[in-house]
């Protein structure tokens, strides 16, 4: 018997944390909106952050002309490849010098959406893939409703602040709590 769909998941393990949180009742809302800032810290550790402040001027070096950072994003891509994440970063820094924006306010701007919209995409592949393993209609009804209560609660603009100053997440320091002790259960 299996433990559940989130075991399969075809995601990273803090995703599949947060996937199942939020299958579990037995996960208050609270506990599943602080697995998602957690799982996107964790996911962006393989992103040339400093490399795309510093082409969007936020950095030690700016260029004067945005086709010129544009060029140098789409470059960047390729030290991205293979992250998914990555490439939503950079794909909403060219969004945001094409509207002329620079420096820190790009930065902070295109973290904060690329981080919203990846979050958006992995709650969907999370629920298509609790609906694929034929779990319940409530079930899937409960992953779908926290997923989005978990973004609705989520300060994306906190959590892109956080990776531009060099807080990333990291594998023991900044591990989910888990509640086990006999006090430590639901809330009542």
């Amino acid at each position: 018997m299996s433990d559940g769909p989130h075991r399969s998941l075809p995601l990273r393990r803090h995703w599949r944390d947060l996937a199942e949180r939020s299958a579990k009742l037995a996960y208050s809302p609270e506990e599943v909106a602080e697995a998602l800032p957690y799982a996107l810290k964790m996911e962006m550790r393989e992103v040339p952050l400093s490399e795309i402040r510093d082409i969007l001027g936020g950095g030690e070096q700016a260029s004067l002309f945005g086709d010129d950072r544009i060029q140098q994003l789409e470059f960047a891509r390729s030290g991205a490849a293979g992250s998914a994440i990555g490439g939503v970063v950079i794909d909403c820094a060219i969004e945001a010098v094409s509207s002329g924006k620079t420096g820190y306010e790009a930065c902070e701007d295109s973290l904060t959406a690329a981080l919203d919209e990846y979050a958006r995409g992995t709650a969907r592949s999370t629920e298509e893939h609790y609906q694929r393993c034929d779990a319940s209609m409530r079930t899937i009804d409960n992953v779908r409703s926290r997923l989005t209560l978990a973004r609705q609660a989520c300060d994306f603009r906190a959590v892109a602040r956080d990776l531009l100053t060099g807080v990333r997440a990291t594998r023991t320091a900044a591990a989910l709590p888990k509640h086990s002790g006999l006090d430590e259960g639901p809330r009542l």
